[in-house]
């Protein structure tokens, strides 16, 4: 998941390339409606959707999400949508549905509607990744000791090794928790996100501490 810096970074690319696209069709309106530009491809994940039904001739089916961020114009004025659109196949891999582009999100703000894109793939990634250690908890009866080797595994799936010391060891209490089925998944995924999202701003504020303690040693 990137940070929130990065985010806002590529959220003002994303604003400038917006504007560029009004600036174009200034003058035009009332005349001819621009069709929507796509700004920013979101990387496609890709996830497992269980039968709706529990016949045996159902099957799972596997879902690929693509995403991007549009800009469009809605009375006049420039506004940024975020578009989803669903291919699914079966387990024998043959296509069952492609479906059209939907609209899930609309907002005047790039920096909020990239953030939440980056979040819906981070989600789907997460779920699709821990879906057999919430089918282990699920089973467990309570009383087995907690395997060591499957925390550090949901470590490397969350990719702790990304943030500074101080939250690695919060979110490998998160991790036993979650283990342990004192959380629900989507509430641990939701919250391991928000922390990876304010790692770099952590670390900057680390960086700035031990740079004024230094100078205070020196004077």
């Amino acid at each position: 998941m990137k940070t929130n810096e990065e985010i806002q970074r590529e959220a003002q690319r994303m604003v400038v390339l917006g504007r560029s696209y009004r600036d174009e069709h200034r003058g035009t309106a009332g005349e001819v409606v621009p069709l929507p530009r796509v700004l920013v491809q979101l990387p496609d994940v890709q996830v497992t959707r269980k039968p709706e039904t529990v016949s045996p001739d159902s099957e799972s089916q596997r879902v690929n999400r693509h995403r991007h961020i549009e800009a469009a114009f809605e009375d006049g004025a420039l506004i940024f949508r975020l578009m989803e659109r669903e291919t699914a196949t079966g387990e024998v891999a043959t296509m069952v549905r492609s479906g059209e582009p939907t609209e899930v999100m609309v907002s005047r703000s790039g920096f909020d509607l990239l953030h939440a894109g980056y979040e819906m793939v981070e989600e789907d990634r997460l779920f699709e990744r821990l879906a057999p250690y919430t089918e282990r908890i699920e089973e467990r009866d309570g009383r087995e000791p907690l395997d060591e080797r499957e925390v550090a595994e949901v470590e490397a799936v969350l990719e702790t090794h990304l943030l500074p010391p101080s939250d690695r060891l919060r979110m490998k209490a998160d991790v036993v928790e979650f283990l342990e089925g004192r959380v629900k998944a989507r509430v641990f995924i939701a919250h391991s996100i928000d922390r990876m999202c304010a790692r770099e701003g952590q670390r900057q504020g680390h960086a700035q501490g031990h740079e004024l303690k230094l100078t205070i040693n020196e004077s």
